[in-house]
């Protein structure tokens, strides 16, 4: 190697060669060999020759950098790793989350990796440059902070989490110094908006914020892997939201709620709240659509409580059918006016209280049965309370400080008092199932399973009031026929600055279905809707509450195997006709609607 490296850099020298003559003796000059022969090379092409060999050599080194380079280069576009400067601690995700399905095993909630976008600040050559070029594709980042975050001393800042696959390949394209990217498991609900109140959603290190996703959170991060089933079927909660969404456009209403319970077992099997939002981006909606009005709002409901008032009258044995109470004029307490919407103006029957929702027969009927028998009914039924179902964020019931003549009176119609729509759902679902009270749950219930049983009212109580509200819905806006609809519709004013606002109202419909044989219960709710020229001027329950109630169950009763009857079945109700007579003719028919002008409470 050494004499090699002489050759190429050595000076001009003098070479002899003896190869190839054989010596010749003669008469030439002593001492001169005849045969030797001397090569005197050029000193300027020894030169040239050398520099072009240098050149070669140099060339050959440059071109092998050249290599390495490009080799790297491939390989950070194939991986799109950057190495780190130093170590970085991140959260990690659990990779193990189970699956959210419906009871039928259709997936609510799942997993998917996602690509997540960080900088290294000491490696980002122009923050401000670096800056503008992200925000090319990730706009809504904020130009200042992102700026900041890359001219700063740290080794790792987040940029974005949660990218999808043309994001990180258009930030990738880029080819910016300093900017990396990690793979990270993420939450994906392939059914969008539909049930996202009832599925709820996770924050970025997949821990449950709202919804099933909440309740059951330490279930789905178990490591198992095993997925949570619901209690809801996918199939009647995209009826009935749909059913909704249109209701609500067409009375132009603030807002919606529904929700749809089994008889027997508590199970919920549709639930919705309107505005709603879609749990893949809950981050970037707005705070009242992720509002679950369902559970943690607690409203006045009015007038669907009038059959519980009667239910609460006829267990404590102080209330028969065909006993009258008077409702010929306003009942005055202090300087307010208990008034009926369209006044009947005579003595009404308990029957026929209900049929004709007179709030004036209805807070007669409470000051008979008396304050400790009312509020000691309700109570059983799970009003006074947040309601047992697993969803976390469910809201307790707002309640009177005392209970007086006036607490009493227009609790009787809904009044005075706030609890939940799921909360309402679980009272009826109890006088539907022969008055034994079953809480609400998110959980499928088999045929096996043990399902707590509360009596709260006999059967023949629940009967009799079954039968009364299946002839408050007979012939009416919320009837289908052949599906046996019993219900009660509730129109009450919204309480703004202190004050009941006439026009603003929430108005309800509760419906058990079928009425022979209950099997679900119904509770839906417009929040403001307004009249309209199909609703001839009225913004009343029995305008848009009820038919939106019985159109949603027009719906889900063949989703759900509930078929249609040739006849509609008045077993029930004829019997209970038959055992108690109303001394008075009884009008069969919807709710009367009621002038927006109305003063006063409301049916």
């Amino acid at each position: 190697m050494t004499g090699w490296l002489a050759r190429l850099f050595g000076r001009v020298r003098i070479r002899r060669s003896r190869a190839g003559l054989a010596p010749v003796r003669g008469d030439g000059p002593a001492g001169f060999d005849v045969n030797a022969t001397i090569r005197l090379e050029d000193e300027a092409g020894q030169a040239l020759g050398r520099t072009r060999l240098r050149l070669g050599f140099i060339g050959v080194l440059v071109g092998a950098g050249f290599l390495l380079a490009a080799g790297r280069a491939v390989e950070l576009a194939i991986t799109g790793e950057f190495a780190e400067a130093a170590p970085v601690r991140v959260a990690q995700a659990p990779i193990q989350r189970g699956e959210i399905v419906d009871r039928n095993g259709q997936i609510l909630a799942s997993n998917l990796d996602f690509h997540s976008v960080f900088a290294d600040p000491r490696q980002v050559w122009d923050p401000v440059e670096t800056a503008q070029a992200l925000r090319t594709v990730l706009p809504h980042l904020n130009a200042e902070t992102l700026q900041r975050d890359l001219s700063s001393n740290r080794n790792f800042v987040w940029i974005e989490r949660g990218l999808g696959p043309r994001e990180r390949q258009a930030i990738h394209m880029l080819g910016l110094p300093g900017i990396g990217f990690r793979v990270e498991p993420g939450r994906v609900y392939p059914r969008r908006r539909l049930a996202a109140h009832l599925v709820g959603y996770t924050d970025r290190d997949l821990a449950g914020l709202a919804g099933a996703e909440r309740a059951f959170n330490d279930e789905l991060n178990d490591g198992s892997g095993r997925p949570v089933s619901l209690s809801i079927h996918l199939g009647a909660q995209d009826a009935l939201e749909t059913v909704l969404r249109e209701r609500m456009e067409r009375y132009s209403a603030q807002g919606a709620m529904a929700v749809l319970m089994r008889v027997g077992t508590g199970e919920i099997i549709a639930l919705a709240s309107l505005p709603d939002f879609d749990p893949n981006r809950a981050g970037s909606e707005p705070a009242e659509n992720r509002f679950n009005r369902t559970v943690q709002g607690v409203y006045e409901l009015g007038s669907i409580f009038k059959p519980l008032t009667l239910a609460a009258g006829i267990e404590a044995g102080l209330v028969r059918l065909d006993d009258t109470f008077d409702a010929r004029a306003p009942i005055a307490i202090g300087s307010h006016r208990i008034r009926d919407f369209r006044p009947q103006a005579r003595i009404l029957t308990a029957r026929e209280v209900i049929i004709h929702s007179s709030n004036i027969g209805s807070a007669r009927m409470a000051e008979h049965i008396g304050d400790e028998v009312l509020t000691s009914f309700f109570g059983e039924l799970g009003l006074w309370e947040r309601p047992p179902l697993e969803i976390i964020e469910g809201q307790n019931p707002i309640l009177p400080a005392r209970w007086g003549r006036a607490e009493l009176m227009t609790a009787s119609y809904g009044h005075g008092f706030n609890v939940s729509p799921v909360a309402a759902a679980a009272a009826y679902a109890a006088l539907a199932n022969d008055g034994i009270y079953t809480p609400p749950t998110l959980r499928p219930v088999g045929p096996t399973d043990i399902v707590p049983q509360i009596p709260v009212m006999s059967s023949a109580t629940a009967a009799q009031v079954l039968g009364v509200m299946r002839a408050a819905v007979a012939g009416g806006q919320a009837d289908r026929e052949g599906l046996a609809i019993a219900g009660k519709t509730g129109t009450a004013q919204r309480i703004v600055n202190g004050r009941y606002q006439v026009g603003n109202v929430l108005t309800s419909f509760v419906g058990i279905f079928p009425f022979d044989e209950p099997q679900y219960v119904l509770v839906v709710s417009l929040d403001q809707p307004r009249p309209i020229r199909e609703t001839h001027g009225f913004n009343t329950a029995g305008w848009n509450a009820a038919p939106t109630g019985g159109e949603i169950i027009e719906r889900v009763a063949p989703v759900l195997g509930v078929g249609r009857r040739e006849a509609d079945p008045g077993a029930r109700v004829q019997t209970v006709a038959r055992m108690f007579v109303p001394r008075t003719p009884v009008r069969a028919g919807p709710e009367e609607p009621v002038e927006l002008a109305a003063s006063g409470n409301e049916p």
